[in-house]
């Protein structure tokens, strides 16, 4: 995740999400991974990249906490989910 490209960075995060579904550690690595990556990323592309890698780790977990952190990125008026 080391790569100047955006949309590979972006694929990254997706595929973290995708690689780790399902999977529960008490650590919580990709959570943790994930939110520093949605809080310190300013491209648009990182951040719809990291919410897609969060929403596929625990999607259905029904998580208070994650709620909490993506809810104001979701419902942030100037946010964009175009490109």
């Amino acid at each position: 995740m080391d790569r100047r490209e955006n949309q590979i960075v972006a694929g990254a995060f997706m595929g973290l999400g995708l690689t780790n579904s399902g999977i529960t550690n008490e650590n919580d690595p990709v959570q943790a991974i994930l939110i520093d990556k949605l809080e310190t990323c300013r491209e648009e592309i990182l951040k719809i990249g990291a919410l897609m890698g969060l929403s596929f780790t625990y999607a259905g977990s029904a998580r208070a906490d994650l709620l909490d952190v993506i809810s104001p990125i979701i419902l942030d008026p100037s946010n964009s989910t175009r490109l």
